[in-house]
């Protein structure tokens, strides 16, 4: 029987207790949202003992499947005041499936401010003291976990950022390699980590038994034929030849991927930056791509090699390189990947620092296109000085503590490396979605420049996204056709549980997961607490296509009214 850990943290103690039934098929980010749903508090503070932080995996993660061991962390958001999800690559997932463990559910707080290891292997889970650990970065950290548990297991922990309890903070999970390079970034869910007391979670699955399946045949041939789509599909071929490196020359040239603090103003050289000359490169060092778990077919994470020829960082993706590239006015992929290992090891969100930092830019903090500015005020981070500690809470407490008007953000969380005035369905998702502005909760190109069906290709996009993220599938191996895409999980899902579930029944996840966040959302601060919208992005046109975002704002509120009829498939 599929297993629910709960730890509480005030008690100091562990215990099991049964998934439900009826959420066999429940996992990810849908799961977190039916814990939280059923018995989170909206309107408690997210780093108060009340709240809840959770864990969750996907119910065809120990399966091996490909793509399909994405770990989601869930907790009502610090930063935008609302639920929130985020997922990580990684083989967390998948020893937790192994283990028999759908989520882990924490609440409370130790009594007297200390650190704790929450330790999960076949004979359970037990609380060590982490006071030891206190004030490590995540790759000493993970030095020092694996020198005590096996090299083998997973660790999901927090840096120096989640320990302050920064609204940037990250969840950072080790890769294959032990790399503690993949992380669940965005909202701020390290900082509720650290409020737990939680430093580390270790995962080590030795000894598990085989995920059983009720078809295994039929989940192999389902798993081959998906072979065969993956190679004749140019979205993922694509991605497995460059990684999500390969989208920053398109979309820069586009002007979606943002430039100087999301203005018109554009960043010479920023090409060397593109998919071909990145990789190119990194091969030339010994670096490439590689899957940031066992079963990807995908395999498109970058394993960063500096010019030493040695390993620099991993998991390092297109939303960084433009955030702390291009928006920085920063063309080097070598300083950029190590501005990428700085936010790694301090447990920061790429994206929400690179925005912070983009506007310390604009306010004279530092200097655009200047490494050593920005390695500056890496060190304010590092320190946690007063100006580290207002970079280290968002583009919003950056913009507040200097004055500057011009915020880009949603609810609360910055602007990813899409920008709403170039890719409309895309701001429609910014300026609807339960997660604020989020480049996983429905990013699409689709259409990208015409205000008309905006609102439609948005909502579509994200049911797909909510439907994925609750099956623990990755994103960047999503194929170009939703039904595709659809069939094969439904076949996956029929085959390890024996059932025959339609596509309806699929795309009901992901309704649902929504239906969910929004009624979560109605009962916290998410609508109340945050200016309006970014009012940048409806005159100051981007340049080169010279377009703003300019969606009727009575179709947008009207989107939810469509949830439950409009097709995706």
């Amino acid at each position: 029987m599929t297993k629910i850990l709960r730890v509480n943290m005030t008690e100091l103690k562990t215990h099991f207790q049964d998934l439900p039934e009826e959420w066999k098929l429940w996992g990810g980010r849908g799961l977190c949202a039916k814990i939280l749903q059923a018995e989170g508090r909206p309107d408690c503070d997210p780093l108060g003992p009340e709240a809840k932080w959770i864990i969750a995996a996907g119910p065809l993660a120990g399966t091996l499947a490909p793509s399909l061991g994405r770990i989601s962390i869930g907790a009502k958001s610090p930063l935008t005041l609302g639920i929130k999800e985020a997922n990580s690559g990684g083989p967390a997932a998948q020893k937790m499936d192994r283990l028999g463990i759908r989520a882990i559910v924490v609440e409370g707080a130790p009594k007297e401010n200390k650190l704790y290891v929450l330790v999960i292997d076949k004979d359970g889970a037990r609380l060590e003291d982490g006071e030891g650990y206190r004030g490590l970065k995540n790759y000493a950290l993970a030095e020092a976990l694996y020198g005590k548990f096996d090299r083998k297991a997973s660790i999901v922990s927090i840096g120096i950022a989640g320990e302050r309890k920064w609204k940037s903070a990250t969840v950072g999970v080790t890769d294959t390699e032990g790399h503690p390079a993949r992380h669940a970034a965005r909202g701020g869910l390290g900082a509720v980590m650290g409020a737990k007391g939680l430093k580390a979670v270790v995962i080590d699955d030795r000894g598990a038994n085989e995920v059983e399946l009720a078809d295994p045949k039929g989940f192999r041939e389902a798993i081959r034929r998906w072979a065969e789509v993956l190679k004749e599909d140019p979205q993922t071929q694509n991605m497995s030849k460059y990684g999500t490196p390969g989208g920053l020359a398109p979309l820069r040239s586009l002007g979606s991927a943002p430039s100087k603090n999301y203005s018109s103003e554009q960043t010479e050289g920023y090409e060397k930056l593109s998919g071909q000359n990145f990789e190119k490169i990194n091969q030339e060092r010994g670096g490439g791509l590689k899957g940031c778990m066992p079963g990807c077919l995908v395999r498109c994470s970058t394993n960063y090699y500096g010019p030493d020829g040695k390993y620099l960082t991993s998991g390092f993706e297109y939303e960084t390189l433009a955030l702390l590239g291009t928006n920085l006015g920063l063309s080097d992929p070598d300083v950029v990947a190590k501005l990428d290992r700085l936010c790694d090891e301090l447990g920061l969100d790429t994206i929400e620092i690179g925005s912070a930092l983009g506007v310390a830019a604009s306010a004279g903090k530092m200097t655009f296109g200047d490494a050593d500015s920005v390695l500056a005020l890496f060190a304010e981070l590092e320190k946690g000085t007063e100006l580290g500690t207002v970079l280290g809470n968002g583009v919003v407490s950056t913009c507040k503590a200097l004055g500057v008007t011009r915020i880009p953000a949603y609810k609360g969380q910055s602007i990813p490396a899409h920008d709403p005035r170039v890719t409309k369905p895309t701001g429609v998702t910014y300026a609807t979605s339960p997660m604020g502005a989020d480049h996983t909760a429905g990013v699409t190109y689709e259409k990208f420049k015409h205000k008309e069906g905006a609102v439609e290709r948005s909502l579509q996009s994200q049911i797909v996204a909510a439907t994925l993220d609750t099956l623990g599938y990755c994103f960047l191996a999503r194929v170009s056709s939703n039904q595709v895409q659809l069939e094969f999980l439904r076949d996956l899902l029929n085959a390890r549980f024996g059932l025959t579930l339609t596509m309806e029944e699929m795309v009901r996840l992901g309704r649902e997961t929504l239906q969910i966040e929004l009624a979560f959302n109605k009962g916290s601060e998410f609508y109340t607490a945050h200016d309006p919208d970014p009012e940048f992005v409806k005159t100051e046109p981007a340049a080169p296509l010279g377009t703003v975002f300019d969606v009727d704002p009575q179709e947008i509120a009207s989107i939810w009214d469509k949830l439950e009829t409009i097709q995706v498939y």
